[in-house]
């Protein structure tokens, strides 16, 4: 099955370049010539032969994408209108293919031209004639490169044009250096240089005039070319979701003896699969529950082991933890007692101090008595009594001074004021 040829609107394209083109070119030189753009600077860009051609092959361009544009349009309304009845999902025969064919023809009615009538009538013509939708994912994807060709090859004209257009503006720039050397002269570089610029001019203006052309012409091509594509895109989705998978696909043709005998085979492959992946599977877990076990019973002797050298620390460390108790006991007990003997030895200490005191009160008594008795023996005038008593003062002081004897020397010191009296 042929895919369906190139539609018409496509080659239409290259004919409307020329009949609107060469009329636009006229209109546009008749604006300059005789009309308001007159005397204008764009007077100055279309005054030679080379720039009048590049305008002529920009202005086909211009008609060949006008035409393109004008075509989209109606394309994109046909893909708007509802050219095959709503698919509910459910598969259908492929004789349902004929009927579907002339619902889209009398749905279709004056875009029965467009790409997606097209390509809906040619799906359905290669179903309704095979009687099966066998093959019909090649024949979507052969239809769908077909229109992306063409429409690729309609595009051979504005192509054309875009590459002449630059060449036609060098060919002026050679022409007006050729121009401007022709005029060098000794004569005219004497008088004149209007005829090497004017040549120059020229040279300079074909070029920027063809180089401006074409880049709008580049631009304008690629904007309709994606506007070109966006729908065939869109196609190509309708008919991928609408009719490659709407007919009921024939069960797979029989084999015959080859066909029963490699299924025979085949379940007894997956028979004596199954049983071969049963037994390793058995061996497996027979493996695997010795290894289990095997290193269940290591485990719980590691453990055991760990447990019992934990034990062992454990006891050691409450030993250990005794003994520094029991040193702390007895060294708590020494600082109690070396505490208590520093206790008394302040006691004893203090009790002294208390002693020193009563002997200083009695010193400063015994002085009292000491110096009323000088003066007693000063009235006198005895000085034999004087030294006795001074005598017996010293003696006294000696015994106060010495432990144990102070009594005896108080006794002293009393009867000697009484002898002395």
């Amino acid at each position: 099955m042929t895919a369906t040829p190139p539609a018409a609107p496509r080659a239409s394209s290259t004919v409307a370049a020329f009949l609107f083109g060469i009329p636009l070119t006229l209109g546009v030189l008749a604006l300059v010539e005789y009309g308001p753009l007159r005397g204008s600077v764009w007077h100055r860009y279309l005054e030679h032969p080379v720039e009048i051609v590049e305008l002529v092959l920009f202005c086909c361009a211009l008609g060949c994408l006008g035409s393109k544009l004008l075509s989209h349009l109606g394309q994109r309304a046909a893909c708007r209108r509802q050219l095959l009845p709503p698919w509910d999902g459910q598969p259908v025969p492929a004789a349902e293919a004929v009927r579907l064919r002339a619902t889209l023809q009398n749905n279709a009615g004056r875009h029965h031209r467009s790409w997606l009538a097209r390509r809906l009538d040619a799906v359905l013509d290669f179903v309704g004639q095979r009687g099966s939708p066998d093959g019909l994912d090649d024949q979507l994807r052969a239809l769908a490169d077909t229109d992306a060709l063409a429409l690729d090859n309609s595009y051979a004209l504005v192509r054309f044009i875009t590459w002449a257009i630059p060449i036609l503006g060098f060919l002026g720039t050679v022409l007006g250096i050729t121009k401007a050397i022709a005029n060098v002269t000794p004569e005219v570089l004497e008088h004149s240089l209007s005829g090497v610029t004017n040549g120059l001019s020229l040279a300079f203006d074909t070029t920027a005039v063809g180089l401006a052309l074409t880049m709008a012409t580049m631009f304008l091509s690629f904007v309709v070319e994606r506007l070109e594509q966006s729908v065939l895109e869109r196609i190509d989705q309708f008919a991928e979701v609408q009719l490659a998978h709407r007919f009921a696909r024939a069960a797979a043709a029989q084999g015959g003896e080859f066909t029963e005998a490699l299924r025979q085979n085949t379940a007894v492959l997956l028979t004596a699969t199954e049983q071969l992946v049963r037994q390793q599977a058995g061996i497996w877990a027979e493996a695997l529950a010795g290894a289990q076990q095997r290193f269940a019973g290591a485990l719980e002797q590691a453990l055991e082991k760990t447990l019992e050298t934990h034990q062992r620390r454990l006891a050691a460390l409450e030993q250990q933890a005794d003994r520094h108790i029991l040193a702390l006991e007895g060294a708590s007990r020494e600082h109690q007692e070396g505490l208590a003997r520093v206790i008394d030895a302040v006691a004893a200490q203090t009790d002294a101090l208390a002693r020193l005191q009563d002997d200083g009160k009695q010193l400063l008594r015994l002085q009292d008595v000491l110096h009323h008795d000088l003066a007693a023996l000063h009235g006198a005038g005895s000085f034999e009594q004087a030294v006795q008593m001074l005598t017996a003062a010293i003696r006294l002081l000696t015994a106060r001074a010495a432990p144990g004897a102070t009594a005896p020397a108080t006794s002293r010191l009393g009867s000697r004021p009484g002898t002395a009296a």
